[in-house]
């Protein structure tokens, strides 16, 4: 069957009991049958279903895929017959904007709240660029994604991350195959600076898996004052345009909250009385425990962007000027230039960090393209997307490593510090000749030679290098018509 995930969102709207566009207040006391509240108002709900999105459990049709339509067929009866909230939203709120609509099983009020909170609001049309279906009573796992018609289904979850990246992973693939742009998982943020004795304003996009450490640096202010300062957009997910325009996607924040009690500059967001916490654990006198991961590592918060301090009105980042890429690769020094369009597509593809698996228990390497776990085929039309951007507004790319220098830990200060630096233009660069790219000797007044892996590995510096381009070699010619960029790294 074609557009099957469609085909039932239609029968859901012509025959489903459906209350549309409940208001925010009433989702708020409906969750309270079954959630908490924190001692500042804040709703705290604890998860039943599940606690972090399944990868495993994701599956994305682009043309016919009969076990795809067999696993809708399946859950057919039971979505029809379900009660649903209807929330109508748009993803992005300037020219670069998706009409959403959020179907969400009545049982489960907070989930309709929290994409009512998350997304912006933009009338009621009945034409929607995006629709998802959410049915958390489900008893069988499954997200299920209709890339021809941009509907998903999501069953048997009640994470809220799974209802929120059903839209931006179509919103970003969507911006990227119209030409629109190209959908980027990136922060942004404006520093205005004195640099070589005048005043700029700089816009940084900051990309980096899990544990890199993105939402540390983007709240980051550096401690500016007037007139130097900084202003943050967005923590996830822009659209960046060909007059390099980073739209951004969300009106507020999803982040992890075990970050909270070292980012100050978070906590007013979280503990906002609008703000709703995700498996969280809260105290008995209201109080939240953000160090108390009991509940799962991946507690989250849907937090109000505007009670950031350093939070900008505008979402949009109006002129991009550097691209940051975190990784956590002991190999890398803390601060590299990349030194050509071509090169820093590859690195972008290559997406490289180190992650700790609960299976082994140690660190093992990671590569996701695009730093984007949600970013759909063909992967080359973002590649080729970012390089003609690059080229065109002439972007300065860097790679920041955020974890060790072979065994020598980078502190959290110095990341922050190499980061005012580069935009500051305040760095003294040389080239690595093994590594082609330039790396920071001195940034600020801050030597970094301690930190030159070239010299921390010694001897076996060449041939370390040697191994891992062969590797990232290997991993680019995998992705089908990027290969080209092999000859980069």
């Amino acid at each position: 069957m074609e557009d099957v995930v469609k085909a039932l969102a239609k029968e859901v709207l012509s025959s489903a009991d459906i209350e549309w566009n409940p208001p925010p207040g009433l989702l708020r006391r409906e969750s309270s049958r079954y959630a908490g509240f924190t001692k500042t108002g804040s709703l705290a709900v604890v998860s039943s279903k599940a606690r972090a999105r399944r990868p495993d459990k994701t599956r994305v049709k682009y043309l016919r895929d009969e076990s795809f339509d067999r696993l809708v067929v399946e859950a057919w009866d039971y979505v029809v017959k379900a009660s649903f909230y209807a929330v109508e939203r748009c993803v992005g709120s300037g020219d670069r904007k998706f009409r959403i609509l959020a179907l969400v099983e009545k049982p489960y009020p907070h989930l309709a709240l929290m994409s009512h909170l998350n997304f912006f609001p933009c009338g009621s049309t009945g034409s929607y660029d995006m629709v998802t279906i959410d049915v958390p009573s489900y008893s069988d796992a499954w997200m299920v994604v209709e890339r021809r018609s941009n509907s998903t289904l999501v069953l048997g979850s009640d994470y809220y991350g799974e209802l929120k990246m059903s839209f931006l992973r179509l919103a970003m693939n969507e911006a990227r195959d119209r030409h629109l742009g190209v959908g980027l998982h990136a922060a942004s943020k404006l520093y205005r600076v004195k640099v070589g004795g005048s005043m700029r304003e700089v816009g940084v996009l900051v990309f980096g898996l899990s544990g890199t450490g993105k939402t540390t640096l983007t709240v980051e202010d550096h401690g500016l004052r007037e007139p130097e300062y900084v202003r943050v957009k967005q923590d996830d997910i822009v659209i960046l345009d060909w007059q390099g325009v980073a739209h951004g996607t969300e009106m507020n924040l999803y982040p992890k909250t075990d970050s909270v009690p070292e980012l100050k500059q978070l906590e007013p967001a979280v503990l906002h009385p609008d703000a709703v916490l995700e498996n969280v654990v809260v105290k008995s006198d209201g109080t939240p425990d953000f160090t108390d991961l009991s509940l799962t590592r991946n507690a989250r918060a849907l937090a109000i962007r505007e009670a950031i301090p350093i939070a900008s009105g505008s979402v949009d980042l109006v002129g991009t000027n550097v691209l940051v890429f975190l990784t956590r690769r002991p190999e890398m020094p803390p601060l590299a230039r990349l030194t050509s369009p071509y090169q820093a597509v590859a690195y972008f593809m290559l997406g490289e960090s180190f992650r700790t698996s609960a299976e082994a228990g140690k660190p093992e390497p990671v590569r996701v393209p695009g730093f984007d776990p949600f970013m759909l085929e063909p992967k080359w039309r973002s590649a080729y997307s970012l390089l003609d951007m690059i080229k065109s507004r002439d972007l300065n790319v860097y790679v920041m490593n955020t974890g060790h220098a072979k065994d020598r830990k980078i502190p959290p200060e110095l990341s922050k510090h190499l980061l005012l630096s580069l935009v500051k233009e305040n760095v003294d660069w040389k080239l690595d000749k093994h590594m082609g790219f330039e790396i920071a000797v001195r940034a600020g007044g801050v030597n970094l030679d301690g930190y030159n892996p070239e010299e921390l590995y010694g001897e076996s510096y060449v041939r370390v290098v040697d191994s891992l381009r062969r590797d990232r070699q290997g991993f680019l010619r995998s992705i089908p018509g990027v290969s080209f960029l092999a000859d980069y790294v």
